[in-house]
């Protein structure tokens, strides 16, 4: 084993250098490598272990010790490297994945004292007070790993995103640009949700006006952020597998790094997004079976946003709101084209929310098509083929349980929603009603465009007068 090669960025930290940065810049250069070297044969499984333990194990000190900053880039890093003392152990052989957790108890003793990969990562989350699962986490992987993400609108900022890391950097587990660029969509997606849950929640908690001016608006503008997502993701869909993300790699380099660090637990991925899950629940899209879904995720889930759902979740929906204060008495569903148009005039933002739900079924069927994409359909071939499905994480489901069928059906869910009716009217007809036809005149060709990461959105610079009323509430979460 190259050894040299793979603990050179750590061994001796300089004298304006402290063990975080250290360990940061071992996971940056040295184990990404080493990542790719087992990937690639060049190296034996057990060989990561052995290079935790002895360019990175020595650099830690006592967990209890460290700052709210140097323990949350903590947890980054060292999910990173648990993820990939886990993956390298369970594909050693298939008797592996029933114990995970084995992974870290043989010849991984880090820091001073030293003790066990995972009490020490255990005490490093309870440490950070900031209710961070035990393993490796949505939060802390993509999230806090990134700069600092920003949604911009008629020169307001309506959301950030926060990081914990300051260099401008991306850890990943290869360094493969696939990886980084996949990292990027995800964080920016999650701001653009963000940016329309802060729109939108203050219709649902009352204190906007539902049959007013200011919910028309942001209304509008969640419609059209919704359309600078859905733009974002179809547009990376649309790069060529060099410029982009190959099917190869999603399925057999980054998806098997979310491995199982104890049986049960739940590992990383981007169903863990709290932004999204809100975004059903306050529009009342949420399909049959919705609720039990969160409380299986609720593990791999940080305690603000548990408790930030659980507070969505117990309130109605806004479509429901909008139902009762517009009162339709024969329903929707039996309503002539007359019939709507005189209530969609008598109230207005039965439109404006049937535009938002709307542009948010259409985000819904391009995640469906990035799924099949990426992961469905190549599985699908590859039963074919009878090559199967032999990686330590499944190709057949996502990472936490849902296949092709379900996702099918969730994106079914958001397009037969329940003001689906007004589809009747024509959406032109319903964007100059409620006021989105002048917002989107306003607006660059590139919606897209909205959201950056720290302070490259290219909205930050456009003020008009169209800014949504009040302050944007600061990203929950936090650490």
């Amino acid at each position: 084993m190259d050894t040299a090669r793979h603990e050179a960025a750590v061994v001796s930290p300089g004298v304006d250098d402290d063990p975080t940065a250290a360990v940061n810049r071992w996971v940056i250069g040295p184990m990404t490598a080493l990542n790719r070297d087992i990937l690639a044969g060049r190296e034996p499984p057990d060989a990561f272990p052995a290079m935790v333990q002895h360019a990175v194990g020595p650099l830690l000190d006592t967990p209890e010790r460290y700052g709210p900053r140097d323990t949350c880039q903590l947890l980054v890093l060292l999910g990173l490297v648990g993820a990939g003392l886990g993956r390298h152990f369970q594909e050693r052989h298939p008797a592996h994945r029933a114990t995970p957790e084995r992974a870290f108890d043989v010849g991984v003793g880090v820091g001073v004292e030293p003790i066990g990969f995972l009490e020490y990562f255990h005490r490093l989350a309870e440490h950070s007070g900031t209710g961070h699962p035990h393993r490796d986490t949505y939060a802390s992987l993509t999230r806090w790993n990134l700069p600092p993400s920003e949604a911009w609108w008629g020169g307001a900022r309506l959301a950030v995103l926060p990081g914990v890391f300051d260099d401008g950097a991306l850890r990943t587990y290869t360094a493969a640009v696939d990886e980084v660029r996949f990292f990027e969509l995800i964080k920016l997606s999650e701001t653009f949700e963000r940016a329309v849950n802060l729109a939108v929640g203050p219709l649902a908690d009352g204190s906007v006006d539902l049959l007013g001016a200011e919910a028309l608006h942001r209304l509008g503008v969640a419609a059209l952020l919704l359309e600078g997502m859905r733009k974002l993701n179809a547009d990376f869909a649309a790069l060529p597998p060099a410029e982009g993300l190959s099917a190869g790699h999603f399925m057999d380099v980054f998806r098997q790094f979310a491995v199982h660090w104890r049986p049960g637990d739940v590992p990383p991925s981007g169903a863990l997004d709290p932004e999204a899950l809100e975004r059903d629940l306050v529009l009342g899209t949420e399909a049959p079976g919705f609720r039990e879904h969160l409380h299986r995720m609720g593990p791999g889930l940080l305690p603000a946003e548990r408790d930030r759902l659980a507070a969505v979740a117990d309130v109605p929906a806004l479509t429901e709101l909008v139902l009762q204060r517009c009162d339709p008495e024969d329903g929707l569903a039996q309503a002539t084209q007359t019939q709507l148009r005189m209530l969609v005039g008598r109230f207005p933002v039965l439109a404006a929310l049937h535009l938002v739900l709307q542009a948010n079924a259409r985000m819904s069927g391009v995640h469906l098509m990035l799924s099949k994409r990426y992961l469905f359909n190549p599985q699908r071939a590859r039963d074919r083929s009878g090559y199967g499905d032999p990686g330590v994480v499944s190709n057949r489901r996502g990472t936490t349980g849902m296949d092709e069928t379900a996702l099918e059906h969730l994106t079914r869910v958001r397009q037969h929603h329940p003001l689906v009716a007004l589809r009747g009217l024509p959406t032109a007809e319903l964007e100059v009603l409620t006021g989105l036809a002048a917002l989107r005149a306003d607006a660059p060709g590139d919606l897209s465009a909205a959201v950056g990461f720290d302070g490259t959105s290219a909205l930050r610079q456009r003020p008009t007068a169209d800014d949504l009323t009040g302050p944007a509430r600061p990203a929950e979460g936090a650490p």
